[in-house]
């Protein structure tokens, strides 16, 4: 895609720098991304979200459509995105279904498709925004969001919403763990995974082990993120605290419950002393943007301090407010 290796570090819209306003005015912006320059409206009404739903949401506007990048519903942007068209995705997210899009009547487009094809056939429906990664850089795409649709001020509030919450939930937290170290374990029918530090920053990594500096156990330190577990694994899971995700489908549960019932289980620290929070969603961690890791972060404290929740939430708010969000 342009830009990609014609330039030196990341185009705009893409790792840690921002997207580019080039113009303003006479109802249009004009905004340099990870594609190339597009003038997109000055008040989009009808965005199609194929990516940035969750940042949409954080600075109040609900998009046209929306879609994620593996075909799965958000659950926990569930209740703000009811009735909002979802889009599939024909060939995962590089490739989303061009005639839903196409009765959505977007009046933008935002995604992430690093495809050539995808975005010029994107780009004959609708002004097309390209952003990349928010895994890792969520602050910046929230303000990138906010940029591109003409609320910075809200965009500006909602990271400050958010970098209050973190110092808040860090206080907690290094006041109730005493250096105890944390793990997030995920289950599926198939399988159990450890969440360690992730090489490309992305799912558990950034808010766990880098906004809230909690200690990783020692077996987290030596895996990749999305590491299979085994029973004989489980003998070195030295985690004080732990948090396991399984979903509700039968095999998930089944999975849960044969590790549950394993004797090797029993010998993990943070089982023994009774520091393990079974979350049933894990979209927030999974994929998520601004919104996602301000959840994360209250199950981290629901797994240590959940008398804290409240309290934490409420400075978050009022730095929200406070910032004009």
């Amino acid at each position: 895609m342009p830009g990609d290796s014609a330039s030196v570090g990341p185009p705009p819209g893409a790792g840690p720098r921002p997207v580019e306003i080039l113009e303003e005015g006479k109802g249009t912006r004009v905004v340099r991304h990870a594609a190339g320059v597009t003038r997109v409206p000055a008040n989009p009404r009808r965005i199609c979200a194929l990516v940035g739903a969750d940042e949409l949401l954080s600075i109040g506007v609900r998009p046209a459509a929306h879609s994620i990048s593996d075909g799965n519903f958000p659950d926990y942007l569930a209740s703000a995105l009811e009735g909002v068209p979802w889009i599939p995705n024909v060939y995962g997210a590089h490739f989303p279904n061009l005639e839903a899009i196409l009765g959505v009547r977007p009046d933008l487009i935002l995604t992430r498709t690093r495809s050539r094809q995808t975005y010029e056939q994107l780009s004959k429906i609708a002004p097309v925004v390209v952003l990349l990664d928010h895994l890792e850089h969520y602050r910046q795409r929230t303000l990138d969001v906010g940029a591109i649709v003409g609320r910075r001020r809200q965009a500006e509030a909602r990271v400050a919403w958010y970098d209050t919450k973190v110092r808040a939930a860090r206080e907690v937290l290094g006041r109730e763990l005493g250096g105890r170290t944390m793990a997030l374990m995920r289950v599926t029918p198939k399988a159990y995974r450890l969440y360690g530090d992730d090489a490309n920053g992305q799912h558990v990594q950034p808010v766990l082990y880098g906004d809230l500096k909690v200690r990783r156990p020692g077996l987290a330190n030596e895996r990749s993120w999305s590491a299979t577990m085994s029973p004989e694994g489980l003998l070195r899971l030295d985690a004080d605290y732990l948090i396991v995700a399984a979903d509700r489908t039968p095999g998930s549960r089944r999975k849960l419950g044969d590790i549950f019932g394993h004797p090797v289980w029993k010998r993990v620290p943070a089982v023994r002393n009774g520091r393990v929070l079974t979350i049933e969603e894990y979209r927030h961690w999974a994929d998520p943007g601004i919104l996602g890791r301000g959840r994360a972060i209250d199950d981290v404290l629901r797994a240590v301090a959940p008398e804290s929740i409240e309290d934490v939430k409420a400075q978050a708010e009022v730095a929200l407010r406070q910032a004009g969000g």
